[in-house]
């Protein structure tokens, strides 16, 4: 992407921090977790929380060769007009991971993990309208200008 970036130009990237400050994805992998078992995730594969770690994609952009490499984290709410029941549906159709091991369950596992995931998200639904604390890092470089 620098590459393509005209000189001068400021690349910007926005990236998921550590899943366990995003209840909006832990929640969902932690239930998950209790009826598949699924192997430590490998740092390196692609995935939502690649470089979730700070400094990893900074550090992607500065051995590119970008210039003024800057990250922070931003905080954020993740809000919508949805019910515990609207955000399950939501989150089961758009992961395909989550689509990958609900397969491997049966239908009375279905149920539980359904069932479990709406207890679980329940805190997070005042008023019963989904609002989420998130936390994203946010990672901007240039490209240099030519000289």
């Amino acid at each position: 992407m620098l590459r393509v970036a005209k000189p001068g130009g400021t690349l910007a990237l926005a990236v998921w921090h550590r899943n366990e400050l995003n209840p909006f994805t832990r929640i969902v992998t932690d239930v998950i977790s209790r009826y598949v078992e699924s192997p430590p995730a490998d740092a390196a594969a692609a995935g939502a929380f690649r470089f979730a770690e700070p400094g990893k994609l900074a550090s992607i952009l500065r051995s590119a060769r970008a210039s003024d490499v800057r990250e922070r984290v931003l905080y954020f709410q993740i809000e919508a007009p949805i019910s515990p029941s609207e955000f399950w549906a939501m989150r089961s159709a758009t992961s395909d991971t989550l689509r990958e091991k609900m397969a491997r369950l049966c239908a009375e596992q279905v149920v539980r993990v359904t069932q479990d995931v709406q207890e679980v998200v329940r805190e997070y639904f005042p008023k019963n309208l989904m609002s989420f604390p998130a936390q994203m890092i946010v990672v901007t470089g240039n490209k240099p200008e030519i000289v």
